[in-house]
C-alpha cells in the first residue's frame, strides 16, 4: 500500500516540524512537506499545491489556529485538518472542532498521530467519494428534468391510485389545462373509452409496463384524439407499486395521413386492376375459344395461394398474374389460336413465345408485385423441362409454380379448338402423376385438397 503523502504543516517551531514528520515517518507514511507560520505563507502553500494532510499548531505569535481554519473553509479545502498543540485547554479544543479542525493531538502523546491521520484520510476519502456521487446524481437529475421539460413528447408520472403528480408543459400543452387543473387528475378520466382504459390499466398491473398502447384521449374542450401510451409501474424497494410514469404521443395526424394513404393505393389498385383487366380483354377477344381461361386460372391460383396461407399481399399479385398470364398471345396469329385439329411443330414454336412476348409487354410496368417474372415462368417445370429458360425448383418463382399447376389444371379440364375437355379427373390425375417431377408437390398437394376435399369447381 502507497503511503506517499504530502502535509503541510503551520508551526513556529523547526524542532517541532521536524519532530512531526519523524512521527509520520515512524507510522509508515513517506512524507513530503512545507512548514508555514504566518497567513500569506499558508495561502501561497494551498495555492501552489496540492495537500493530502493539514498539521496545525494552536498558538504561533500572530497567527493561530481558528486563522488558519477560517483561510481553510474560506477557499473550499476538504482535506483532514489536525490541530497538534503543546498545550490546549479542554474547553478550547472542543471550540476548535466546532470551528472545523478534525482532530486534535497533544505533542507529548503523539501516538495518537498516525491513526487519527489514518482514520481522517479513510473519511477525507469517503466524503470525496459522496460528494462526487452527490454531485453526480445531482447532475443525473438535472439532466433528466431537462429532457423530461423539453421533450416533445408528453411525459407524466403518477400516483398508485392514477391521479398525476408530476407532468412536463408538452403534457399541459396536449391536453389544454392548466398545471393546477392538471395536478390530481386521474389518468382514467382523460380516456374516452372506460373499457379501454381498464384494458390499460389491467396490462400495465399485470406486465408492469405496456409499450405502445393506443387509445383515444380527450382534452379539456372535449377534442378526442388517437395516441400511442408507453408505461411503467414504479416499484418500492418491498416490489409493492408506488405509481406509474409514461409517455402519450398524439397520432391522430398520423392515423389521419394512413388513412388517407390507405384511400389513395385502394383507387390506386382499383384502377391497376382495370387496366389489367382491359389487358385480359384484349387476350380474349382474339382468342373466344380460351374466353375465361385466364379468369379460372386466376380464381384457381389465388385459392391454392390462399390455402397455402401466403400472405394476402402475395396472393393479389397471384389473383392479377393470373388474369394476364397469356397476354403474350396477342403475338400468336388468331388463326393457330382458333386452328381447329392438331397444332404442327412450328406452330406450336410460335405459341411457345408467349411467356417471353408477355414478359416484355409487361416488364416496365412498376407493378408492386412481380407479375412480369411470374408470367414469363408460368411454363416453366420442377424439373427443369419447361420453357422459356429452362429453370427448375425453387429458381421458379412460388407464385409461377402455383400458376403452372392452376394453368394445366384449368387447360386439360376445358375445351379447345383442337380437342374437347379431357375433364377435371383426367387433369388432376395429370398433376398427380407428375407431383414433384412437373410441378410442386406442395402446390399439387394443396390443389388436389381443393378439389377433392373441399369442393373446388371452376
Amino acid at each position: 500500500m502507497d503511503k506517499s503523502i504530502s502535509v503541510l504543516i503551520i508551526d513556529d517551531s523547526e524542532d517541532d516540524c521536524l519532530l512531526l514528520v519523524r512521527q509520520l515517518k515512524k507510522g509508515g507514511f513517506r512524507p513530503t512537506y512545507e512548514r508555514v507560520d504566518i497567513a500569506e505563507a499558508m495561502i501561497d502553500a494551498l495555492d501552489n499545491h496540492q495537500w493530502d494532510l493539514i498539521l496545525c499548531d494552536y498558538s504561533m505569535p500572530g497567527f493561530s489556529a481558528f486563522s488558519a481554519l477560517e483561510i481553510y473553509y474560506q477557499n473550499g479545502f476538504d482535506m483532514p485538518f489536525i490541530i497538534v498543540s503543546g498545550t490546549i485547554a479542554d474547553e478550547i479544543a472542543v471550540d476548535a472542532m466546532k470551528a472545523g479542525a478534525h482532530d486534535y493531538i497533544m505533542k507529548n502523546n503523539l501516538a495518537r498521530l498516525t491513526p487519527a491521520i489514518e482514520r481522517e484520510l479513510r473519511e477525507s476519502k469517503n466524503r470525496r467519494e459522496r460528494k462526487r456521487a452527490d454531485q453526480e446524481l445531482k447532475r443525473s437529475e438535472e439532466k433528466y428534468r431537462t429532457l423530461f421539460e423539453e421533450s416533445r413528447d408528453a411525459i407524466y408520472m403518477s400516483d398508485p391510485q392514477g391521479d398525476l403528480i408530476d407532468f412536463n408543459q408538452s403534457t399541459l400543452d396536449l391536453f389544454g389545462h392548466s398545471r393546477g387543473e392538471m395536478f390530481g387528475l386521474g389518468t382514467e378520466a382523460v380516456f374516452v373509452d372506460t373499457h379501454e382504459y381498464n384494458r390499460f390499466q389491467t396490462a400495465l398491473e399485470k406486465k408492469g409496463s405496456v409499450r405502445d398502447f393506443e387509445a383515444k384521449l380527450r382534452k379539456k374542450d372535449g377534442t378526442e384524439m388517437s395516441c400511442l401510451i408507453t408505461a411503467t409501474a414504479r416499484q418500492a424497494r418491498d416490489q409493492s407499486i408506488r405509481g406509474y410514469q409514461g409517455i402519450i404521443r398524439d397520432i391522430s395526424e398520423l392515423i389521419s395521413n394512413r388513412n388517407a394513404l390507405e384511400e389513395t393505393l385502394k383507387e390506386l389498385r382499383k384502377a391497376l386492376g382495370g387496366t389489367i383487366e382491359a389487358m385480359a380483354l384484349t387476350v380474349e377477344t382474339r382468342d373466344p375459344y380460351t374466353a375465361g381461361h385466364q379468369r379460372r386460372v386466376s380464381n384457381l391460383a389465388r385459392a391454392i395461394a390462399t390455402e397455402m396461407d401466403i400472405s394476402e399481399n402475395r396472393v393479389q399479385g397471384i389473383r392479377l398474374a393470373g388474369v394476364i398470364h397469356d397476354i403474350g398471345k396477342i403475338s400468336v396469329p388468331g388463326e393457330i389460336l382458333s386452328k381447329p385439329g392438331k397444332i404442327s411443330e412450328h406452330e406450336f414454336g410460335i405459341i411457345k413465345e408467349h411467356p417471353t412476348v408477355g414478359y416484355n409487354i409487361l416488364k416496365t410496368v412498376d407493378f408492386p408485385w412481380p407479375i412480369a417474372q411470374i408470367v414469363r415462368q408460368h411454363h416453366e417445370r420442377f424439373d427443369g423441362s419447361g420453357y422459356p429458360d429452362g429453370l427448375a425448383g425453387e429458381d421458379i418463382l412460388l407464385e409461377a409454380r402455383i400458376m403452372a399447376v392452376a394453368d394445366v389444371v384449368e387447360a386439360m379440364a376445358s375445351h379447345r379448338p383442337y380437342r374437347a375437355s379431357l375433364g377435371t379427373d383426367i387433369a388432376l390425375k395429370e398433376i398427380s402423376k407428375n407431383r414433384d417431377i412437373l410441378y410442386d408437390p406442395q402446390v399439387v398437394d394443396v390443389c388436389l385438397r381443393l378439389f377433392n376435399d373441399q369442393g373446388y369447381r371452376f
